[in-house]
């Protein structure tokens, strides 16, 4: 087999296959040790090793000694006739073809299989895949798999797979599907291993609620805990979490909660500010609709709830009565983990009764009476354990060959916090990209690789690296500096850097671009998925310091782009270079999801049904003396964000400005504050040179002079 096939960027579950095929039966036999759980990513496992006759069209198969890894917080399991079932019928030799047909029963009793909610079918399906590829071993000649559904790269690079589509609820079993495998030359028997991979249903239990901190305000230190009662672990990227207002917001980073573990999703992960929580995700920082309102009423009834990115339910709590749910700095926990939860104020929640800090109690991140508490004025925490699961970030990019990508591990203990150890890195490829002793991955050449950080004791976490020749498809980019090249009085804090997308001036003092310039017109849309992949940009000048996505965790703002996600979707590598943190600034939802975005908007109505070239020029406004999130003196926060466009018509630049009526300028500058999400962008409109005072940038300095002071007047 050759070439990739595309993984989804949620991590899977695994489970191995110990499938027992006899010829004569055509039956499974049931395998005689029981399965149990990796606990750090390598682990005894139960893979098939099957050989074939190919003379009697018999295969027998047997489970050898050794293990099979399964990677960042997945699961290895044995199984046969006891989590699934692999069956088998049909067995024959047809013209050198030797083929059989395979059915997939999912035994597990309370989670269904090939899906993440139990609803919504997942596009990987169910997958039966070859460990490494089939050898002969009696005779001459070669054997490969002849009708694979694909192949990916699954525990190893190009590994063909066999799909089975559909949700498989428990105990059900899915259609036939016929395996070949064809025989070259005179072979007489042959041998391969397989495993199953599969997405399986999360089974969520929300099992504790802080409505009303003492220690800090409600939007600082509310929380809430979600408990996995699944077999496997679960990932939360993608799901959704919503109140009594049904505001929502969207995961849409890596949150990992073990079989049995928990997860806290906070309004801030800083435990300086949040009164001491252990947070593993602030649901008030992630790009989402209205997401900085998500809160607690203290004053009348709530809820909360997690709903999968299909809009499946996984869990849902409510209360009405605050006087119960909202006592001052007094969690509820929920006391029995498989009974009714519904109601948190019913008879299956209490008060908790252990301090996490001197003034508020529960056990965020532990179970109820648990570890997680101490007593009364002891804000000390339970030490921190070794390393239980590895995150890699980014968790999915794709890279030019030739192009580097600095990659960052984060290891942690079986209660999510954060553990010390140190990192080897790997490539399981380097023929497609290499990687460095401190995580630095140059790509190679084109092809699917996985870069992976083992921790000191052993626990491994890995992502996905595409490394694709850039190709613009049918995007077809003009000049991005058409009308000039922004310039102020001082050019040492100017770093620029010109890339296929767009233009930029880069202030490494302050941690984010001076401006972004870029073309826009109707060839720069397609199909290509919003790729989430946050990155520091690695073609930066060597010395300069990186800003990754961590640098805004905890901060309250969103990570807001110049350049928009939706403005480069020819494909998957246009879509990824806007999320480079060099195109990015801080922005306050309410703006970014608000006026801000219904510019975009209006921009892409232009380019997409106007079938206009826009030009765009966007940065930011500081003081002298700017405040950084989380105080960390890296990334400086705007207190205005603004925008210049150029609209002419489709293929049109400098060259056809004739006069102040050959083209429309539209300039907007909006604050970077709270409260204005319903406002629309017309009423920022301002003029070019108001935007010039403010930052002491020169912009369309190619228009003739008396063109540029006309347009730049003028705020109409």
């Amino acid at each position: 087999m050759s070439g990739t096939f595309p993984r989804a960027a949620v991590r899977r579950s695994w489970l191995a296959a110990a499938l027992m095929l006899s010829a004569a039966a055509c039956t499974d036999q049931p395998t005689a040790t029981t399965p149990v759980p990796a606990t750090d990513g390598a682990a005894p496992s139960e893979l098939l090793s099957c050989r074939v006759t190919v003379s009697s069209g018999v295969m027998s198969c047997t489970s050898p000694t050794g293990g099979a890894e399964g990677g960042p917080s997945r699961t290895v399991y044995g199984g046969q006739n006891s989590l699934m079932r692999l069956t088998s019928t049909n067995l024959q030799n047809v013209g050198g073809t030797f083929q059989f047909d395979v059915t997939v029963t999912n035994l597990l009793t309370d989670q269904a299989i090939g899906t993440r909610d139990g609803v919504t079918a997942h596009p990987q399906g169910v997958r039966v895949f070859l460990v490494s590829e089939p050898s002969v071993t009696g005779g001459t000649g070669s054997v490969s798999v002849a009708n694979a559904t694909g192949d990916s790269t699954i525990t190893a690079p190009d590994q063909p797979y066999f799909q089975y589509n559909g949700v498989l609820a428990p105990n059900a079993t899915s259609p036939a599907k016929r395996w070949s495998f064809a025989l070259n030359g005179a072979v007489e028997s042959f041998s391969f291993q397989v495993m199953l991979s599969t997405e399986a249903q999360a089974r969520l239990v929300i099992s504790e609620l802080l409505a009303n901190p003492a220690a800090v305000a409600d939007a600082d230190g509310e929380y809430v805990e979600v408990y996995n009662a699944g077999r496997f672990p679960v990932n939360l990227r993608g799901f959704n979490v919503r109140d009594n207002a049904n505001v929502v917001d969207t995961i849409k980073t890596d949150v990992m909660v073990e079989r049995g573990g928990y997860a806290v999703l906070a309004r801030l992960t800083d435990r300086t500010r949040n009164g001491n929580v252990d947070a593993d995700y602030s649901y008030t920082t992630v790009v989402g609709p209205t997401a900085t309102s998500l809160t607690f009423s203290n004053s009348g009834a709530d809820r909360f709830v997690i709903k999968s990115g299909a809009g499946v339910t996984l869990d849902s709590v409510a209360y009405t009565s605050t006087s119960i749910v909202a006592k001052n700095g007094i969690a509820r926990e929920l006391v029995n983990l498989t009974a009714d939860n519904t109601l948190v104020d019913g008879a299956n929640w209490a008060d908790a009764t252990q301090n996490f800090s001197t003034t508020d109690r529960g056990t965020p991140g532990f179970a109820r009476g648990g570890t997680g508490g101490g007593t009364v004025g002891d804000t000390t925490t339970t030490p921190v354990g070794p390393v239980t699961t590895v995150a890699v970030s980014p968790s999915n990019a794709t890279l030019n060959p030739g192009g580097t990508q600095q990659y960052t591990a984060t290891g942690r203990d079986s209660g999510g916090r954060t553990a010390s150890t140190t990192f080897t890195w790997s490539s399981t490829s380097t023929s497609v990209a290499t990687v460095s002793a401190s995580g630095l991955v140059t790509a190679v050449a084109n092809g699917t690789t996985t870069i992976r950080a083992t921790s000191a004791n052993g626990v491994i976490g890995s992502a996905t690296l595409t490394v694709a020749t850039a190709s613009t498809g049918t995007a077809s980019y003009l000049n991005h500096l058409e009308f000039g090249v922004p310039v102020d009085a001082d050019s040492s804090n100017d770093i620029r850097l010109n890339k296929p997308q767009f233009a930029l001036s880069y202030n490494a003092a302050r941690g984010g671009p001076n401006w972004v310039s870029w073309d826009l017109n109707a060839s720069h849309f397609g199909g290509a998925d919003r790729c989430d992949c946050f990155m520091a940009d690695s073609t930066l000048p060597a010395g300069t310091r990186l800003i990754t996505t961590s640098d805004y965790t905890g901060s309250g703002y969103s990570r807001g782009h110049m350049v928009m996600s939706t403005q480069r979707t020819v494909n998957q590598f246009e879509n990824a270079t806007t999320f480079r943190m060099t195109n990015i600034l801080p922005q306050i939802q309410d703006m970014n999801g608000g006026p801000w975005l219904k510019f975009e908007n209006y921009n892409n109505d232009l380019a997409r049904v106007n079938n206009k070239e826009v030009y765009n020029i966007a940065g930011g406004v500081y003081t002298a003396n700017p405040a950084t999130l989380n105080n960390a003196g890296k990334v400086a926060i705007p207190t205005h964000t603004w925008k210049i466009i150029v609209v002419m018509n489709r293929g049109e630049g400098l060259a056809n400005v004739t006069s102040a009526s050959s083209i429309q300028v539209i300039a907007v500058i909006m604050p970077n504050q709270a409260g204005i999400q319903n406002n629309d962008w017309p009423q920022y409109r301002t003029s070019v040179d108001n935007i010039e005072a403010l930052t002491g940038y020169n912009f369309l300095s190619l228009l003739p002079d008396a063109i540029e002071n006309a347009v730049e007047a003028s705020a109409n």
